[in-house]
């Protein structure tokens, strides 16, 4: 996605366009959310704008002249408008598919981030730009990094090569050493609101209802939905339904399939977790009597009313304190299949 494509994150967006255009930019930032929320997005965006030639100077913009750089004023005078550079120049259209020389962005080869690739960004660094006025060093999932891997970056922050900047993405602060974070000024990034992740699923051509029921699912990370399938969502959603159904019914034989369907595959078995919690926190909701604007699974409203009513508190508190274990399993590297096997066994109806 191209400049303008970014929705919400008002305060983030305007701390770095205000770095470019006062020509205060940072040698290492550290972008801090939760994954699908922009903060790729954004880190690339920013790319753009550090080296787009077509952008204006950040010199050509002294504080007070909010109106000319598309801003609205006020103190130190508005930045809005240079975030994302032009977008359709060469060095915008390289940074966007990956092959501008001075844009590198360093994803975890495996499961983590390794000392090498640290390495191989230290020799780059060190180097001159190529075409650009700035290097540009994109750390994507940064808490990926061992100890090891994180003191060895921890030499290129306390020493930053010049006209180098590096952008660590994670999902929480804690996931990196303070001597690390330390030298990195902090980016928040929050979840996106309901309207903000309806209209970026309408751009993407998901129709109104299910955009709503995404936005809600995804908690705002609209990411995670445009990474894969949209319409695969409430199809996860309906079949962890049927197999709660089926083991309400008392059919035994349910868990035994579900099990020989998902249990082997982690990532399967999480989305499994997730539809089911979600589902669940929909009842709690309905039996409050919360408001239906609430519901993540709103096009199931009458369905949740009932089954609301029909099921006890414990019950309903139960399942969701059983799903946040099996999370919490997971997490902790326990096997998919024995973490939905306890899952689903703990969901069978206890007899009167």
């Amino acid at each position: 996605m191209m400049p303008g494509a970014i929705r919400g994150h008002a305060a983030a967006i305007e701390l770095l366009e205000r770095a470019f255009a006062l020509d205060r930019v940072a040698h290492a930032y550290a972008f801090v959310g939760p994954s699908g929320v922009g903060r790729k997005l954004t880190a690339l965006a920013f790319a753009r704008s550090l080296l787009c030639p077509s952008r204006p100077s950040p010199h050509l913009f002294p504080p007070g002249r909010g109106e000319e750089m598309g801003g609205t004023g006020g103190r130190e005078g508005g930045v809005r408008g240079l975030m994302g550079g032009c977008g359709s120049c060469s060095a915008c259209r390289r940074v966007e598919a990956g092959t501008h020389p001075d844009c590198q962005l360093i994803a975890p080869d495996g499961q983590n981030i390794k000392i090498e690739q640290i390495r191989q960004l230290e020799r780059l660094a060190a180097l001159t730009p190529h075409q650009g006025p700035r290097k540009i060093f994109i750390l994507d999932e940064a808490e990926r990094m061992l100890p090891v891997t994180a003191n060895a970056l921890l030499k290129t922050l306390e020493e930053p090569p010049d006209r180098t900047v590096l952008v660590l993405i994670l999902s929480q602060a804690r996931a990196l050493p303070p001597t690390v974070l330390s030298r990195c000024q902090v980016v928040r990034f929050a979840p996106l609101s309901e309207a903000e992740a309806v209209a970026v699923l309408r751009e993407h051509g998901v129709d109104e209802a299910t955009a709503r029921f995404l936005a809600r699912a995804c908690q705002g990370r609209v990411g995670l939905v445009l990474a894969g399938d949209a319409r695969a969502w409430r199809q996860r959603r309906d079949g962890a339904l049927g197999v709660l159904q089926q083991i309400s019914a008392g059919d035994g034989d349910v868990l035994l399939d579900a099990v020989e369907a998902v249990g082997r595959d982690r990532t399967q078995v999480q989305e499994f977790i997730e539809a089911v919690w979600l589902w669940h926190r929909d009842l709690l909701c309905a039996k409050a009597g919360g408001d239906a604007r609430l519901l993540v699974s709103g096009d199931r409203e009458v369905e949740l009313s009932r089954a609301g009513a029909a099921a006890s508190w414990e019950a309903i508190l139960g399942a969701l304190v059983a799903c946040r274990d099996a999370w919490q399993a997971l997490q902790g590297n326990v096997s998919p299949r024995l973490t939905l096997e306890v899952l689903l066994s703990r969901l069978v109806p206890k007899a009167a």
